[in-house]
């Protein structure tokens, strides 16, 4: 069974996945030039560990910036570096910082119990300018299961409108005043850029505690599982004069037809390409430009900060998750790129395409450092090493809580 994590890896590697090789990890380096790093960070990282013991061994290692949790979901997370805990069981869906309530409607931030002894955004900002460092927010927008919960009304539904309680709807009126008041609240604290992850339409696959399947679901079909029917989408795609009651019929008959023969469908449907185009690729459109629009509106609630949503590398995640690069640098001026694939070999093609794609638009690489999944300091390695082939000067690395403090030292190699 795939976590959610895995299933959007997959997903963005679907496309560009190569052969199991990499360049040599000794291959040349471009000369040093001027960069941006920024590590993906949580509150209680810099409380359990202290600010003046993070802070400074993160600049030590070529970091400019953290990008700290400010908005973020439920989950247990390993820590091996962390003096107090090694098991972190999260608050689901709370926030860092003090809401200002004015600015909320029906939905209202949950608040993490760090805030409540004064470790907040605000203490962040303090801490980051004394340390000489930026301060990015880094906030998770449409997954909340703790708010979808309190709000089913508010959540995607499938074609069977069984609620995915992890995801909220960006259709969904109430959905996108509280994302607005949400970068409009971070906005205020004065921090550099806010980076919007799961700004998108999501899937089926979430990683639920004791989540089970008894039925193998490809690709296809956890894609078909994870497509949102719920009364705002319906009602947002009549009043757009898209029909969205084919799609639905479509789904629905596939799924029921997959639960009864499996390989029916699976030979009928091997992969997600084979689904048909005429029914799907106009509704994925008209998603795309539900994203856009909120997109457009959440930059409008922040102001002068810039904003850089969260996407794969990979093109066909895209549409899967139905965001559109090129529209989203248009609005804020450029992207956070993900760029969780393998090597060298697999980054270099999506990389010169996405570049091209969008003209100059400023572009940031995030790239694992932490095991298995950066596949290894080579690895690691030759994957920066194409990025600033290509004049990649910007970057993210995940996760300072989560990787051995060794690791620290590939990003200090990779930009030194």
């Amino acid at each position: 069974m795939l976590t959610r994590r895995e299933f959007l890896e997959r997903v963005a590697t679907a496309a560009v996945a190569g052969p199991a090789m990499f360049h040599a990890a000794t291959a040349a380096i471009p000369p040093p030039t001027r960069h941006t790093a920024s590590m993906w960070i949580y509150l209680w990282d810099l409380v359990d560990e202290g600010y003046d013991v993070v802070l400074p061994r993160l600049r030590e290692h070529a970091l400019t910036s953290i990008s700290l949790a400010t908005a973020y979901h439920t989950g247990k997370f390993l820590a091996p570096h962390n003096p107090r805990r090694k098991v972190v069981f999260l608050e689901d869906g709370t926030v860092m910082f003090r809401p200002n309530p004015s600015l909320y409607g029906r939905i209202s931030p949950m608040t993490h119990s760090l805030v409540s002894s004064g470790h907040d955004l605000r203490e962040a900002r303090r801490q980051a300018d004394r340390h000489g460092m930026q301060l990015r927010s880094w906030m998770v927008c449409c997954h909340n299961t703790a708010l979808g919960t309190a709000h089913p009304d508010l959540v995607t539904r499938t074609a069977f409108d069984d609620p995915l309680y992890h995801n909220l709807c960006p259709s969904n009126g109430d959905v996108r005043r509280y994302l607005r008041s949400l970068v409009t609240d971070v906005a205020a604290h004065g921090v550099d850029l806010i980076e919007l992850e799961a700004l998108q339409f999501q899937g089926y696959t979430h990683g639920f505690h004791h989540e089970r399947e008894g039925v193998a679901l490809t690709p296809a079909t956890r894609f078909l599982l994870g497509l949102c029917f719920c009364a705002a989408c319906r009602r947002g795609a009549k009043e757009s004069g898209f029909d969205i009651q084919p799609v639905l019929n479509f789904t629905a008959a596939t799924l029921e037809e997959f639960f009864r023969d499996p390989d029916t469908i699976n030979n009928k449907y091997p992969t997600i390409d084979q689904l048909p185009a005429d029914i799907l690729e106009p509704f994925l459109r008209w998603r795309s430009g539900v994203i856009t629009s909120l997109l457009e509106e959440l930059q409008s609630g922040a102001g002068t900060v810039e904003l850089r949503q969260m996407m794969s590398i990979d093109s066909s995640a895209w549409k899967l998750t139905s965001v559109d690069p090129a529209a989203s640098a248009r609005t804020t001026g450029g992207i956070l790129a993900l760029g969780y694939v393998r090597d060298g070999v697999a980054l270099d093609a999506p990389l010169t395409t996405l570049r091209s794609l969008l003209g100059g638009k400023a572009l940031t690489l995030g790239f694992q450092v932490g095991l298995p999944e950066s596949g290894g300091q080579a690895e690691f390695l030759d994957r920066m090493r194409v990025a600033r082939a290509q004049g990649i000067t910007s970057f993210n690395f995940y996760n300072y809580g989560f990787i051995p403090l060794k690791n620290l030292a590939w990003i200090t190699q990779a930009l030194s």
